[in-house]
């Protein structure tokens, strides 16, 4: 037993049946690879029928060539999850956001941004149940997620969502079914869901995904199912939609409220002032530019400012993505117990159970104390308190509160997985220790504070300055340096280890010392100004003159490898990218912490040091080091730009020519049109992109950036009433805001039961806006606008609104605000045009009788009222109901009898009619619809009386009355005795004389027996007769009804089959025209 066990090698079969199996699935898998004219077609046919359906597969491909104007750092993607009440949407964005970030949620409030990878930020955002929220987000969501409850099916809120997108632009969309763990029987489940996907696929795509999730574990999905989903997810390929890619936009993910405190005090009802923070996306922005808020109107820009960005991607500051440095940017939700309300900052201090009763400390004190205090400057003026004992009273004026909340704050939240806050573990742990700070990198030797590794990254740039501030303050209470663990430095020493030991026992000291907390920038932040300061000190080095702690330089030869494996850039501050990206080229590392080829690509400085040099196309070789190149470049400076132009100028000539001459030496490579087109619009691109960057005195927001945009004269209803569960977006509107008579391509939704009636409001959504306005429906025949009273049934036609500008070929959609229907979405269409004037009329006929009548002359009455109409009309065609034409001529008297001549003479029973178009009136009315502030809409008229429970006129002239045709006796026809002699016989009139007398007939026995017989023969045939015609009767009506049901069927398959026709007909139209789905 004490031997060591073998065990016996697996032999492999090389004959039998299983030997066999296999070698026959090897030869079935390499046939066709080992014998390829074998499998080649025979047929010429077929091999014609191959190429065309292999070349239709490759033209369906294809697709207009749009310019992708993403910016290099582009701003996160906005995934709408959307769909019904109770259907998993919060569920689904808690579980994505525990994938994502580990952080659990405990409620959803506004949009929630988490970094997704290196390359990728998210920001899910869930839609609420109503038509305006889901208007806004169709015009914003880049990925949208249908959640569908599988154990209900298909609500009517999905599909109206699906046709919002189609018309505002339609961009990706997935489909998650829920609550599938309702179905307890396999096969039942598998049916569900085939049934469920080819739904989807109809309505959506052929191909579009759909996920499944089985059931909930701990309030979340299972991980694997997210896992599956957040895949498909980050790898998602996003086509730019037109209306975004022209207009700037963004989606609030904060809002707070910035009016004067004394201002609310004196009027609660007055105008805000009011900040919306957000990631810009679509095009740049202007400071002062118009936008539109849909809920809200239309206001200008009184400030736009560019803020840090608080969920930075980390291919820039991290090496990689681990779980400690995961992002999560929620301002509305409560990450890590900090949120921000419209007017305040929430901070939930958590406290243990032992500590409930105890005392306050003095800072809690204080922070109670401040809670209680009124805002109003006039009470604070003369108030002073201590932050310390024994430290020097802070007054009001001493304290500065600015605006911008720095996005800092809520970034150093989320470096620890646990949720402890910096300043928790700073407040509390009075020796300066980091319990919490353990390291899941198996690169790090011990545990290092973030701000010491960034202190050590600006070092590691400026070459002297290796312990700067975060802030370069000049007060000592701002001081950050904190104590490093000794115990890393015994690893990894190199020669010079004794000389560096020395300088680290130096200054142990001063970074054993116990970090002072300032209040004032834990709780508002840091000043602005101080890091601008701070930066423009990391960049030009430390002050020489100024004597502190913040600004030590080392004289000594110190390695500065050495300290960087102890400190290195904290991934978590976005302020200081430069000293980063320094830092890691001394390393031979790029901004992402991946190692490259120093011999084989320059390095950042020397790119920017040496532009004359770059305008000759030499490559710098950055391992020779910074001072070499430098000293190069400036040496041949003077020697090389012998034309007397800047070495800026010298690059743009130098690059002008490389893309002439490149582009006449790859016209060796065959491109197709279809590339071609695409490399020419993203050259255009391209170009612009350039030149706009090199305009840095432009006061413009570029996309990607995180805005402040700052909105006075706002009411007072949009902070009162604010929902976070509904979307805020900006857009802008620049070019937008004329109103004109605009006219569109307009069908009734094939599933809106009612047809749409001219003069009845309805709400038109199209780009930003939400307005209600009146159409006029018409229909064009080439000659004239003919108005309609009703829209057609399957059919497109036009509509003439008042609104303001929007670009033609927008789409758009049409619905009710008050529901009425099972489906809510009335009409779908494309705006044709905007217009000043557009002329629609509509039949007018006007009757009137004859008075006297004078061979082809007539004077007719009772049409018109006075001379002035008749005077209007003269010229006018008139017909009589005998179809004798005639015109109008002039006036007869005062009463608007006119006189009229015709082709024939007519006569006095004639009713005339004069046929006419008359020009309606369009209605000007537009009403913004103000959801965000408060709604006041029209009402129809149907809508009126129902509401007061009125009936509607009855009008006995509109009745229609049963038509009584009085039937004419005419003389009889009279022939004179002077044209008789003339007629032939068989014409003229006889007169037949008949006796008055009859005589008496008298029957003997045998006639009577003759008519007896007679009359019984003629009993029996009528009753015969009688029988057979109720047969027939009988026999008719059982054919009727079968041909009755027959034609019924028949019309019904009719019915149908016009529906396709036309449904097809109106997706090739719209398809065609409008352009609306994608």
């Amino acid at each position: 037993m004490d031997a060591k066990q073998t065990h016996k090698a697996h032999r492999v079969h090389k004959s039998g049946a299983s030997a066999k199996k296999k070698l026959q699935a090897n030869n079935r898998k390499n046939a066709e690879k080992n014998n390829p004219k074998a499998f080649a077609m025979q047929s010429g046919q077929k091999a014609d029928r191959m190429a065309r359906r292999k070349a239709e597969l490759n033209e369906k491909k294809y697709h207009v060539p749009m310019a992708d104007r993403t910016p290099t750092i582009p701003p996160p993607i906005v995934v709408a999850i959307v769909g019904p009440s109770q259907c998993g949407k919060t569920t689904l964005i808690k579980s994505l956001v525990r994938r994502y970030t580990k952080h659990t949620l405990s409620e959803i409030r506004g949009p929630v941004t988490v970094v997704s990878g290196k390359h990728q930020r998210l920001t899910f955002m869930e839609c609420a149940n109503d038509v305006s929220a889901m208007t806004d987000m169709a015009k914003v969501a880049d990925l949208v997620i249908l959640a569908i409850d599988a154990s209900f099916g298909f609500e009517m809120e999905t599909f109206e969502f699906l046709n919002l997108l189609q018309t505002h632009g339609m961009p990706k969309v997935m489909g998650v079914l829920t609550h599938m763990d309702g179905f307890k029987d396999n096969k039942a489940l598998k049916m569900a869901k085939k049934n469920f996907k080819h739904r989807f696929w109809t309505e959506v795509y052929d191909g579009a995904k759909l996920f499944y999730l089985s059931g909930v574990e701990n309030g979340r999905y299972l991980d694997r199912e997210i896992l599956n989903l957040s895949r498909f997810i980050s790898v998602v390929k996003l086509r730019p939609l037109a209306w975004r890619s022209s207009h700037p936009y963004l989606l609030a993910d904060r809002v707070q409220d910035l009016t004067d405190p004394e201002v609310l005090e004196r009027d609660p009802k007055a105008n805000r002032t009011v900040a919306l923070y957000g990631y810009l996306r679509g095009t740049h922005m202007k400071g002062h530019d118009r936008v539109h808020i849909p809920g809200a109107g239309d206001y200008q820009i009184d400030q736009a400012e560019t803020l840090p960005d608080p969920c930075p991607i980390p291919d820039k500051e991290r090496k990689r993505l681990d779980e400690r440095h995961k992002l999560i940017y929620a301002p509305m939700s409560e990450v890590n117990g900090v949120m921000y309300d419209k007017d305040a900052v929430y901070i939930d201090v958590k406290k243990p159970q032992h500590e409930e009763k105890a005392e306050e400390g003095e800072g809690e004190k204080m922070l109670s104390e401040l809670q209680k205090v009124n805002a109003i400057t006039e009470r604070l003026a003369n108030q002073q308190f201590n932050l310390f004992s024994g430290a020097q009273p802070v007054t009001a004026d001493s304290i500065r509160r600015p605006a911008v909340f720095d996005g800092e704050a809520g970034e150093s939240e989320d470096e620890d997985e646990d949720g402890d806050s910096a300043s928790e573990s700073e407040g509390e742990d009075s020796a300066g220790e980091s319990e919490d700070e353990s390291s899941d990198e198996d690169d790090e030797p011990a545990p290092v504070d973030y701000r010491a590794q960034r202190i050590a990254a600006r070092a590691a740039e400026d070459g002297a300055n290796v312990f700067a501030a975060e802030d370069d303050d000049d007060d000592e209470d701002d001081d950050i340096l904190r104590r490093v663990d000794a115990s890393s430095d015994s690893e990894d020493s190199d020669g010079d280890s004794d000389s560096n030991d020395s300088q680290v026992e130096r200054l142990a000291p001063i970074h054993t010392g116990v970090k002072r907390v300032n209040l004032m920038d834990l709780v508002y932040g840091p000043p602005s100004a101080t890091a601008s300061k701070g930066k423009s000190k990391a960049k030009g080095g430390a002050d020489d003159g100024e004597d502190n702690v913040k600004s030590l330089a080392f004289t000594d030869d110190l390695d500065i490898r050495e300290l960087y494996r102890h400190f290195i850039t904290n991934p978590d501050e976005s302020g200081d990218e430069e000293g980063n990206a320094g830092a890691a080229a001394d390393y031979g590392e790029d901004a992402t912490g991946d190692f490259v080829d120093l011999e084989a690509e320059s390095g950042g400085e020397d790119e920017a040091g040496s532009d004359a040099a770059a305008a000759e196309g030499s490559d710098a070789d950055s391992a020779s080091g910074d001072s070499e190149d430098e000293s190069e470049s400036e040496a041949e400076l003077p020697e090389e730009n012998r034309f007397g132009l800047s070495a800026e100028k010298m690059k743009k000539l130098k690059n002008k020519f490389d893309k002439i001459y490149d582009a006449e030496a790859d016209d060796g490579e065959k491109k197709d049109f279809y590339q071609q087109q695409k490399e020419e619009l993203q050259s255009y691109v391209d170009n612009t992109r350039n030149e706009m960057s090199e305009l840095a005195d432009i006061n413009y927001r570029w996309s990607g950036e995180y805005v402040k945009v700052v909105i006075e004269d706002m009411p007072y209803e949009f902070m009162q009433g604010f929902n976070p569960a509904l979307p805020v977006v900006v857009g802008g509107i620049s070019n937008e805001e004329g109103l004109s008579l605009i006219n569109l391509r307009i069908k009734r939704h094939r599933w809106y039961p009612k047809i749409l009636k001219t003069g009845d409001p309805i709400v038109i959504s199209v780009g930003w806006r939400r307005f209600q306005t009146i159409p006029t429906y018409f229909m064009n025949d080439r000659i004239k606008n003919r108005m309609l009273k009703y829209t057609p049934e399957h059919m497109h036609c036009s509509a003439a609104i008042y609104g303001p500008y929007i670009p033609p070929g927008t789409g758009f959609c049409a619905y009710f605000l008050k529901r009425m229907h099972s489906f809510g979405i009335a009409a779908t269409g494309t705006v044709l045009e905007n217009s000043q004037s557009i002329d629609i009329v509509k039949k007018l006929k006007l009757t009137g009788y004859p008075d006297k009548i004078h061979k082809n002359t007539a004077y007719i009455k009772k049409m018109f009222n006075s001379p002035l109409e008749v005077a209007k009309f003269e010229g006018a065609s008139v017909k009589t109901v005998s179809g004798i034409r005639g015109q109008v001529k002039k006036a007869a008297g005062n009463a608007g009898m006119f006189r009229a001549t015709f082709e024939d003479k007519i006569k006095i029973s004639d009713i005339v009619f004069l046929r006419a178009l008359h020009t309606i009136p369009i209605k000007k009315f537009y009403n913004p619809i103000t959801s965000l502030i408060s709604v006041t809409y029209m009402r129809s008229i149907a809508e009126i009386r129902r509401s007061k429970n009125m009936a509607v006129p009855n009008k006995q002239d509109s009745h229609y009355k049963p038509i009584t045709r009085v039937a004419k006796h005419f003389n009889p026809l009279v022939v004179p005795k002077s044209l008789q002699a003339d007629l032939p016989f068989k014409s003229k009139p006889k007169i037949i004389k008949t006796d008055s007398t009859t005589r008496a007939v008298v029957m003997d026995e045998h006639d009577k027996k003759v008519s007896d017989l007679i009359g019984k023969i003629n009993l029996l045939y009528k009753d015969k007769s009688k029988k057979k015609r109720e047969k027939d009767t009988k026999q008719r009506s059982e054919y009727k009804l079968k041909r009755q049901a027959e034609e019924a069927e028949a019309d019904s398959r009719r019915k149908k089959k016009r529906k396709t026709f036309f449904r097809k007909e109106g997706q090739h139209q719209r398809g065609g025209n409008s352009g609306s789905k994608d």
